[in-house]
């Protein structure tokens, strides 16, 4: 009989009251969450008492000295690289929701320092956890070359996608638009919304549909005042991989995050829908010749949230020894791509020869 562990759980905004805490919960044959830490009380104390969590924390710290559990899942924006620490210091393996952190350096420290203690470290990596993602690699890793990959994402602003949902918020919370953030005009907002956490879903899947782990960037721009980013890389002469998010501040032009694969025979494209639609599947599309037709056929993807998906592997890591799908070694790559970008995109932006 697999053991059950004990886990907790530190973020408790609204991406990890709408998927983490009730799929942790649907878990109860392999885990129990002994703690959640929020830095807002109200936020805190709402959400203990919705999941029947009896023990809360407003300091991480503070948590992880009282008996640790065996697992911590973060569930915090920004940068995570010190909470993993702690978790690694206290000797908890880790489930954490991307980015794995901002710093290239920090990073491969992370990866390294799992290694060496033998705990897991693994990234909430979601879309590869999607049944219709399986089924485009499969089917690009068939194809000879030349191939060329597109990721396109428009993403508006995602409140109008989660406004249904019953969530706990702070008591000075205002609706958008009125509380809109500025949206684009800045170098940060750049790096930290529009790379690490938007953009970055198209950096990892590209990765593992391509197997480039360092892919050789040819363009890197940001796009409408740092509102997005197009990029171009490569991989020898018979891959060519091209990439553009864009952030809206309204819901104009609605929701498209696609990945499109032409190769000489066929054409795939995978449509995701927004994340916070629940039981909403991805599409994959091919068409092709088949005799002297030319045929398209498409198929759906799992109904199954790719986010139960990812923690149900997570306990398959630790309880049964699988091999990780998004282990910090990999997210490693990932955030050196980000960073890579950033940096060539702002040179581009701010070099001398476009002063």
């Amino acid at each position: 009989m697999r053991s059950r562990l004990t886990v907790d759980v530190v973020g408790c905004g609204e991406i990890a009251q709408i998927m983490h805490l009730p799929f942790l919960l649907e878990r109860s044959d392999v885990c129990t969450v002994r703690a959640v830490c929020e830095r807002d009380p109200h936020v805190l104390k709402g959400v203990a008492e919705r999941f029947g969590v009896a023990a809360a924390f407003t300091d991480h710290r503070e948590m992880l000295e009282n008996a640790p559990a065996d697992v911590l899942v973060v569930l915090t924006s920004g940068d995570h690289a010190p909470l993993i620490h702690d978790a690694l210091d206290a000797g908890m393996d880790v489930f954490v929701e991307k980015p794995l952190c901002y710093s290239t350096r920090d990073a491969h420290e992370i990866a390294r320092r799992a290694k060496e203690l033998g705990r897991t470290v693994m990234v909430g990596y979601s879309r590869l956890f999607d049944t219709a993602f399986d089924a485009l690699r499969e089917a690009v890793s068939g194809e000879p070359g030349p191939v060329y990959l597109r990721a396109e994402a428009a993403l508006p602003m995602d409140y109008y996608y989660r406004a249904h949902l019953d969530v706990v918020r702070p008591l000075d919370w205002t609706p958008p638009p009125a509380a809109a953030p500025q949206w684009g005009g800045s170098w940060e907002y750049l790096r930290g919304e529009v790379l690490f956490n938007l953009a970055i879903h198209e950096v990892y899947c590209l990765r593992v549909l391509t197997g480039v782990n360092r892919p050789e960037l040819l363009t890197a721009s940001e796009v409408l005042d740092r509102r997005g980013v197009e990029v171009t890389w490569r991989n020898g002469d018979d891959l060519h991989v091209g990439m553009s998010v864009l952030t809206l501040d309204t819901i104009a032009g609605g929701y498209v995050e696609e990945f499109r694969a032409v190769t000489a025979s066929r054409t795939h494209v995978l449509e995701y829908p927004s994340i916070y639609l629940k039981h909403v599947p991805a599409r994959l599309t091919t068409t092709g010749l088949r005799g002297d037709a030319l045929v398209t056929e498409s198929s759906l993807g799992s109904y199954v949230s790719p986010f139960k998906a990812e923690l149900d592997h997570f306990f398959d890591v630790l309880l049964d020894g699988r091999p990780c799908l998004s282990p910090a070694e990999d997210a490693a790559h990932d955030v050196e791509t980000l960073n890579r970008v950033w940096a060539a995109a702002k040179d581009r932006r701010e070099g001398p020869d476009l002063r």
